[in-house]
């Protein structure tokens, strides 16, 4: 048996830094296949608290992508993308009326696709995925996911999947761990996808600026956030008044809610592997993605590297105890 790891087990050791400004360095990455690249390297979470058009644009805006969720009607989702003014990602389930979107999407310009469910090294994801790669060409960009596991990312290569998303049960609100005992910390889980000869996308369990560098010095090439930006403006949501505060709903794709609203209900034979929760509602996107993007630049500068894959090339950390976790944070405050 080995120990797997996560965000808090570990902190990355300084290098030598000849950089002389963290201005001199490049956050901007392209993917292996050359079908995705970014300036900043954050997709928004394909969550129905998170991303509808008006968050893709604003990610756009910042040199990410935002990763539209699937959870509306085909004519709709038609009317979202459309509505999107950069480049954006679109998400697709495993059923047959899927199919139907992605050709409905296909047709309105969409070029990059997200197979988007829970438990993806599955005998169903392969053959849409397949099915997929038939109907839309060479050239389209396709994202599969979820995996946490070297075979389930070698599986979804095998079938075609351009990059793969990483992560299983790490989610602010997910409760697939609690539930079924499944998931694999998320750093060993990056570590072991990542020996596959296809990007990956870290995705769940990143908390902060930090968290986002760990990911992608452990071998992702991009990372999904969903709670960081929860209860922002270019979330989807009314905002919910209590007394003098505001505050937006956020909710895992897999809670009862969800169901209950997309679904017609949860059904006998399944169980939530989400929960819903409401978070103050923020006007400070832009500065959420300007500590992302600062604490990114500065990461960079601490290995001594000019790009997130020298970054990669120069892993050095250590395991820390809860001592050093106490340690990293502030000791005092006003």
């Amino acid at each position: 048996m080995r120990t797997a790891i996560t965000y808090d087990d570990v902190l990355l050791v300084p290098s030598y830094n000849h950089y002389e400004s963290r201005r001199n360095v490049s956050t901007a990455v392209t993917d292996r296949s050359g079908k995705l690249t970014l300036d900043l390297p954050v997709l928004t979470a394909n969550m129905d608290t998170v991303t509808e058009h008006a968050m893709a644009n604003f990610i756009s805006g910042k040199g990410g992508i935002g990763v539209l969720h699937r959870f509306m009607s085909i004519e709709r989702n038609v009317d979202e993308f459309m509505q999107c003014t950069g480049d954006t990602v679109v998400s697709i389930g495993c059923s047959t009326q899927d199919l139907e979107r992605v050709e409905a999407l296909r047709d309105a310009g969409a070029t990059k696709f997200c197979i988007d469910v829970a438990h993806a090294h599955a005998k169903y994801v392969g053959k849409t995925l397949k099915s997929m790669r038939e109907m839309l060409g060479e050239n389209a960009c396709i994202i599969a996911g979820n995996v946490a596991t070297y075979a389930g990312a070698d599986y979804l290569a095998s079938c075609g999947a351009d990059i793969l998303k990483v992560g299983i049960g790490g989610g602010s609100v997910c409760t697939t761990r609690i539930k079924t005992g499944f998931g694999v910390p998320n750093i060993t889980a990056i570590q072991d996808c990542a020996r596959v000869d296809r990007s990956i996308i870290a995705d769940g369990g990143i908390r902060t600026p930090g968290d986002i560098v760990k990911a992608l010095a452990f071998g992702a090439d991009f990372v999904m956030i969903g709670s960081m930006l929860a209860g922002t403006r270019p979330t989807p949501g009314n905002l919910i008044h209590e007394g003098t505060s505001f505050y937006k709903a956020y909710r895992g794709m897999a809670s009862a809610e969800v169901q209950d609203d997309h679904r017609g209900g949860m059904s006998s034979w399944k169980t939530a592997e989400g929960v819903m929760t409401k978070v103050p509602y923020s006007t400070n996107e832009d500065a959420i993605i300007g500590d992302i993007v600062g604490g990114l630049r500065s990461g960079l500068t601490y290995a001594g590297a000019a790009t997130v894959k020298e970054l990669q090339r120069k892993l050095d950390y250590v395991l820390v105890t809860n001592a050093g976790r106490v340690e990293s944070l502030p000791h005092r405050t006003l």
